[in-house]
């Protein structure tokens, strides 16, 4: 497993202690409302902002067609991940949470719905793309110098990568779309 790995899975298990320890206090406003949606919609941007840049920027990397430039991207997207993606999560979920319950608590609809949606990105990124990435790096390391041709199965592991990505992707915008709409569904 690659260490970009290895910090990605740490940053998940905090974000989870964290909630949970938040949850425990019955998630406590710990700043003014506003800066808890400031931090909020600042964990928004570094998320989404990061799963879409590296889906471009993985794109273009494949389209460049250069060994090496697609051994860098593969490594970085994980890196990006652990420094953009990660705590955008960490953001997102324990200052949402924290405002949820000047709304009617995660049981109102729009809030329900929305945090259903962003907990099936989470699944697809944690059952199918971080494994992706961290087979990329494997792939795109494999022995035979940076000048060789990667193998077939990188841009298998790759296609796979972007379909997963795209629905992980989708999924949160939806939320944004629920977050800032706020309908009543029940």
């Amino acid at each position: 497993m690659h260490a970009s790995t290895r910090w990605l899975i740490a940053e998940i298990l905090f974000t989870v202690l964290i909630l949970a320890l938040l949850g425990l206090a019955h998630f406590p406003s710990l700043f003014p409302y506003a800066w808890h949606k400031t931090l909020h919609i600042l964990g928004a941007v570094l998320f989404l902002g990061n799963i879409i840049v590296t889906g471009v920027w993985m794109s273009l990397a494949e389209r460049n067609n250069q060994t090496t430039t697609l051994q860098f991207a593969s490594r970085v997207v994980n890196w990006a991940d652990v420094l953009f993606t990660a705590p955008g999560i960490l953001l997102i979920l324990t200052n949402g949470m924290i405002m949820a319950t000047s709304w009617g608590g995660i049981g109102t609809s729009w809030i329900a719905t929305s945090l259903g949606l962003f907990a099936l990105s989470g699944i697809v990124w944690a059952v199918f793309l971080i494994p992706y990435q961290d087979q990329l790096i494997r792939l795109s390391s494999s022995p035979g110098g940076s000048g060789t041709q990667l193998p077939d199965s990188f841009f298998h592991v790759l296609h796979r990568w972007y379909f997963w990505g795209i629905i992980a992707t989708i999924l949160p915008l939806g939320s944004i779309v629920l977050m800032v709409l706020k309908p009543r569904f029940w």
